[in-house]
């Protein structure tokens, strides 16, 4: 399980215990483990500066925790860029894993394990960096954060069509399915600049790039025509669902907030998704990627399997994520990777 949800799950764990049974909880007793979950939610750069553990994908850059700026908007960073918010010195013990600047940029040059070392006016900091291919890209953490801030934010409640989702991605009233805004004002809130179909690079796409497109079906023409349109979930990509009644592939789109491995090709795939019921929520299920759809349609005499179920009882542990399929009839088509 992803480490920002196995924090997560064990803070609203402790608070469960404050409640009367986990299943039986009240309206005003679930509204109350939302808000707690978003007072205790915290960003990447918050968790690395109280850990002293920083990670980094290789090839990818980020400030190192004590002179980051933390998360900001695409659209409003300006045209100087993410700058740091202190100066400072930086050394790292092995630049063959990972390089610092001298303004405090780190870099993922290797897999491996090196330790940084910043000094500003306010002390020196030490940090325990792992850079891997399997490490989560920097904006990548800030998109699950995003993701996660808005879910406890919203607390299911019902959301009008017109909704600050809408709102920020028309720039005028517009009442449409917003499931795929959802993801692209995440992704921007979390500093990712998302691409419309024309402007993506599709011969040399960067490590990170998210789609600009509001319709489900045009996403999935992004990452197909990327070749990121793959079968095996990672935190941070997209799901696109398929309606196995009508035979559509492109019926609805989420965000995968966290993965577990169940082995023999099953995952325990948790999402945070837009426009469910008019609303924000998450779900978890069990997906079996042996009985892959991504090629349905691309492939002549394929037909859409059912590759979704509802987990194990002993794993429903989270009272705010819904453990119940979204239907009888939908399946995973398959997943937009957003970073590689």
């Amino acid at each position: 399980m992803h480490s920002f949800f196995r924090r997560t799950a064990a803070f609203l764990t402790a608070l469960i215990l404050l409640f009367s049974g986990a299943y039986a909880l009240t309206n005003e007793e679930r509204t109350a483990l939302f808000t707690q979950a978003l007072e205790g939610l915290k960003t990447p750069v918050q968790i690395a500066s109280e850990t002293g553990v920083f990670n980094l994908h290789t090839g990818d850059s980020a400030y190192v925790p004590c002179v980051s700026p933390g998360i900001v908007p695409f659209d409003e960073i300006g045209e100087a860029g993410l700058l740091p918010v202190k100066s400072g010195t930086f050394s790292s013990s092995d630049e063959s894993v990972v390089t610092v600047s001298t303004d405090g940029l780190a870099t993922g040059v290797a897999p491996g394990q090196a330790e940084l070392t910043c000094t500003t006016e306010d002390g020196q900091f030490t940090y325990q960096v792992t850079v891997g291919d399997d490490q989560l890209p920097q904006v990548i953490q800030n998109y699950i954060h995003v993701l996660q801030r808005e879910f406890y934010s919203v607390k299911r409640a019902k959301l009008p069509k017109y909704n600050k989702y809408a709102k920020w991605y028309y720039g005028r009233r517009k009442e449409v399915g917003w499931c795929a805004v959802f993801t692209i004002y995440c992704a921007n809130a979390a500093g990712t600049d998302p691409l419309t179909l024309k402007q993506i690079n599709y011969d040399d796409p960067p490590m990170v790039q998210f789609v600009e497109q509001g319709q489900v079906g045009h996403q999935w023409d992004g990452y197909r025509d990327m070749g990121r349109f793959v079968s095996v979930p990672k935190p941070g990509y997209l799901v696109i669902y398929a309606d196995m009644s009508n035979g559509y592939r492109a019926t609805h789109i989420g965000s995968v907030a966290d993965v577990q491995d169940l082995g023999d090709g099953l995952y325990a795939v948790t999402t945070i998704e837009g426009n469910m019921s008019n609303s924000v929520k998450s779900y978890c299920f069990q997906y079996d990627s042996n009985k892959p759809n991504i090629m349905v349609g691309t492939e002549k005499g394929l037909k859409l399997r059912e590759n979704m179920a509802e987990l194990p009882a002993d794993m429903q542990v989270d009272p705010l994520v819904q453990y119940d399929l979204h239907t009888d009839h939908w399946s995973v088509f398959g997943f937009c990777q957003t970073w590689e």
